[in-house]
C-alpha cells in the first residue's frame, strides 16, 4: 500500500496543484481537506502516513487542528505550508504537536520534507522527476507564486489567520 499524504488548504488551486505534483513525482495517495475540521475528520478516518496543513483556514486554523491530530494520531507526522510563516508561528506549530513548518514560497522543498517524515530513501529517478517539476527555491517562481497568481485572493495573498487561541497567544 503506498503512503497516504492529507493536504488540508482552504485554497482549492493550492491543494490541487500540490496534489498533481505529489502525484506525479511519487505513487502516493493523496487524500484532500478544505478546512481545519475536515482535516481532523480525514486524519482519524483515513490514518495518513504524513499530513501537510496550511495555518490560515476558515473553520479551524492549522494549529488548532494540529493540537486535535496529534491527541487523536500521535505518531502521525505533521508538515505546516503556510503564507505566515514567523518564528512565533514555528514555535507555537512545535507546540501543537507539528515537526516542520515550511513558507508556500518554498515550493521546492516540500517533496523532501514529506520524504523526510516519511522516512524513504528517494530513488535516482524520483530525484530526477522531482528536479523537472519542482522548481528550485530561488530564482524561478515558486508553486505558491503560480497559485496566487491564478487563483482569487484577498489583497495580502491569503487571508490573514483567526486570532489564535490566549493559550496559543
Amino acid at each position: 500500500m503506498p503512503p497516504r499524504i492529507l493536504i488540508a488548504d482552504d485554497n482549492a488551486v493550492f491543494r490541487k496543484t500540490l496534489r498533481h505534483l505529489l502525484e506525479r513525482v511519487e505513487h502516493w495517495e493523496i487524500v484532500e481537506a478544505e478546512g481545519g475540521e475536515e482535516a481532523v475528520t480525514k486524519s482519524v478516518e483515513t490514518r495518513p502516513d504524513v499530513i501537510v496543513l496550511d495555518l490560515a483556514m476558515p473553520d479551524k486554523h492549522g494549529l488548532a487542528a494540529a493540537q486535535e491530530i496529534s491527541a487523536l494520531l500521535p505518531d502521525t507526522p505533521i508538515l505546516m505550508c503556510t503564507m505566515h510563516i514567523s518564528p512565533h508561528v514555528e514555535s507555537e506549530a512545535q507546540k501543537s504537536g507539528i515537526q516542520k513548518v515550511l513558507s508556500k514560497s518554498d515550493s521546492g522543498l516540500l517533496l523532501p520534507a514529506i520524504r523526510q517524515l516519511l522516512k524513504a530513501e528517494p530513488t535516482s529517478s524520483q530525484n530526477a522527476a522531482a528536479e523537472t517539476i519542482l522548481p528550485p527555491v530561488a530564482p524561478e517562481p515558486s508553486l505558491a507564486a503560480s497559485v496566487s497568481a491564478t487563483a482569487p485572493t484577498k489583497a495580502a495573498g491569503e487571508p490573514v489567520p483567526p486570532p489564535l487561541p490566549k493559550s496559543v497567544a
